[in-house]
């Protein structure tokens, strides 16, 4: 997709050019390769801050997609590529232009690259990752009477499509033991692999190697744990083992190398790229 390109270049030299700015404007924040994955709209230096984000993040406010992003490009010695695409003279129109960048990229649930967590245009409508009417009445949906389930759900919906609940709110179910099934074989599936890659992101952990993954995730201010189903199934299916805690909802997930590369395949490399929690050069 072509853009106004007013600016592209590193993080130096946009500075030196939005020294000149006193507008707002809408900017894209690409990957080393080219690919977007955020765009916003500020003021004065507001490009640049994501990067302190990255290394100070406000875990009941920050997009760990778009950290995740900016920590694997840090810590693979590469840097980001910023694009002034539009300098506006009125707030009304730079919002207009960067709800239609979000609609062109497309974000994560939609297919495309972006890590925005909602269409932009200063509104936080339409953030769901598949239709209210669609899912609504699904366990994986977005339940009107329950915001915190909601909040958890469209988190994972962003990463894989769900037929019920991988992720419960801290407070509303009961956290049990994980514990393999005795008498019941299976193999990693998808449900299992989604819910490893969504805490993983949720927890800023790599899958590129041996790791631990917490059943515990904090979404959006929202605490939940890896409910206690696919918890068994990954044990069982020998997708990870578990380190035990007190609280169930504090168990570890112990993943080899090859467990957690299993998982991002399942989910497939380059969503698992697009969510920063494998390299791009371990596709």
């Amino acid at each position: 997709m072509k853009t106004g390109s007013v600016f592209i270049g590193d993080q130096a030299s946009c500075k030196a050019f939005l020294r000149s700015l006193s507008s707002s404007y809408v900017y894209i924040l690409r990957r080393p390769d080219g690919r977007p994955f955020y765009v916003g709209k500020g003021k004065a230096y507001r490009v640049l801050d994501h990067e302190n984000e990255a290394r100070h993040p406000n875990d009941y406010r920050s997009n760990p997609f778009k950290l995740n992003v900016i920590r694997k490009i840090k810590s693979a010695g590469d840097r980001i590529i910023y694009e002034i695409d539009f300098v506006a003279t009125d707030e009304a129109t730079a919002l207009a232009r960067e709800m239609f960048l979000i609609s062109s990229f497309k974000r994560l649930h939609e297919g495309g690259p972006l890590t925005n967590l909602d269409p932009g245009g200063g509104s936080t409508a339409g953030n769901a990752p598949h239709s209210k009417e669609r899912h609504s009445a699904t366990l994986a949906g977005e339940p009107k009477d329950n915001p915190e389930r909601a909040t958890l759900n469209r988190f994972v919906l962003n990463i894989a499509p769900m037929r019920s609940a991988i992720f419960k709110p801290v407070g509303q179910f009961i956290p049990k033991p994980t514990q393999r099934y005795p008498s019941k074989s299976m193999a990693p599936t998808l449900r299992q692999a989604a819910a490893i890659v969504a805490s993983a992101a949720a927890n800023g952990v790599s899958l590129d190697g041996p790791c631990r993954i917490p059943r515990r995730v904090i979404v959006d201010g929202v605490a939940g744990f890896v409910e206690n189903g696919v918890a068994c199934d990954i044990l069982t299916s020998g997708l990870g083992t578990i380190l035990s805690a007190p609280d169930p909802a504090d168990e570890l997930f112990d993943l080899t190398a090859d467990q957690a590369r299993q998982s991002a395949g399942l989910v497939g490399f380059r969503k698992c790229v697009d969510v920063g929690v494998i390299s791009a050069d371990s596709v």
